[in-house]
Protein backbone atom coordinates (compact mmCIF):
# COMPACT_ATOMS: atom_id res chain seq x y z
CA UNK A 1 0.00 0.00 0.00
CA UNK A 2 1.10 3.15 -0.86
CA UNK A 3 0.79 6.94 0.77
CA UNK A 4 0.41 10.13 -0.82
CA UNK A 5 2.46 12.64 1.62
CA UNK A 6 1.63 15.20 -1.12
CA UNK A 7 -0.66 17.96 1.01
CA UNK A 8 1.20 17.02 3.98
CA UNK A 9 4.69 18.29 2.64
CA UNK A 10 2.60 21.55 1.48
CA UNK A 11 2.18 22.03 4.87
CA UNK A 12 5.40 21.39 6.37
CA UNK A 13 6.86 23.43 3.73
CA UNK A 14 4.64 26.28 4.44
CA UNK A 15 5.17 26.07 7.88
CA UNK A 16 8.78 26.27 7.44
CA UNK A 17 9.16 28.78 5.49
CA UNK A 18 6.70 31.27 7.31
CA UNK A 19 8.04 30.56 11.00
CA UNK A 20 11.97 30.34 9.78
CA UNK A 21 13.34 32.54 7.61
CA UNK A 22 16.78 31.92 7.42
CA UNK A 23 16.01 27.78 6.69
CA UNK A 24 15.55 26.83 3.18
CA UNK A 25 14.13 23.77 2.54
CA UNK A 26 14.43 21.48 -0.54
CA UNK A 27 11.59 21.42 -3.04
CA UNK A 28 9.14 18.91 -1.25
CA UNK A 29 8.76 15.71 -3.50
CA UNK A 30 5.40 13.58 -3.18
CA UNK A 31 5.44 10.32 -0.74
CA UNK A 32 8.10 11.89 0.68
CA UNK A 33 8.69 12.59 4.36
CA UNK A 34 12.34 14.11 5.35
CA UNK A 35 13.28 15.37 8.92
CA UNK A 36 16.14 17.91 8.85
CA UNK A 37 18.55 19.04 11.81
CA UNK A 38 20.40 21.93 11.57
CA UNK A 39 20.19 22.24 8.28
CA UNK A 40 21.23 18.46 7.11
CA UNK A 41 18.58 15.52 6.56
CA UNK A 42 18.41 13.51 9.70
CA UNK A 43 15.68 10.75 8.89
CA UNK A 44 13.84 10.08 5.17
CA UNK A 45 10.86 7.93 4.54
CA UNK A 46 10.37 7.51 0.90
CA UNK A 47 9.27 5.08 -1.72
CA UNK A 48 12.41 2.92 -1.80
CA UNK A 49 13.07 2.94 1.87
CA UNK A 50 14.33 4.91 4.99
CA UNK A 51 17.27 6.95 4.69
CA UNK A 52 19.38 8.01 8.15
CA UNK A 53 21.78 10.43 7.20
CA UNK A 54 21.45 9.60 3.58
CA UNK A 55 22.15 6.89 3.56
CA UNK A 56 19.33 4.35 2.68
CA UNK A 57 19.00 1.68 6.05
CA UNK A 58 18.99 -2.03 4.87
CA UNK A 59 15.15 -4.08 5.10
CA UNK A 60 16.17 -6.47 7.58
CA UNK A 61 15.93 -7.81 11.56
CA UNK A 62 17.24 -4.10 12.71
CA UNK A 63 15.55 -1.73 10.12
CA UNK A 64 12.99 -0.53 13.04
CA UNK A 65 15.11 -0.04 15.52
CA UNK A 66 17.63 2.01 14.03
CA UNK A 67 14.89 4.26 12.32
CA UNK A 68 13.07 4.40 15.56
CA UNK A 69 16.72 5.73 17.16
CA UNK A 70 17.16 8.09 14.60
CA UNK A 71 13.43 9.66 14.93
CA UNK A 72 13.99 9.80 18.52
CA UNK A 73 17.14 11.36 17.57
CA UNK A 74 15.79 13.79 15.64
CA UNK A 75 12.79 14.73 18.75
CA UNK A 76 15.49 15.38 21.24
CA UNK A 77 17.35 17.74 18.71
CA UNK A 78 14.17 19.47 18.04
CA UNK A 79 13.18 19.77 21.82
CA UNK A 80 16.62 21.06 22.67
CA UNK A 81 16.89 23.49 19.96
CA UNK A 82 13.43 25.22 20.30
CA UNK A 83 13.06 28.73 21.15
Amino acid sequence: MAYNFTELNKVVANWATDDITTFRLPEPKPNNITLFTGGSEMLKVADDGFYVRGVKVPADDKEAETVYNAFKEFLVWSRLHRD
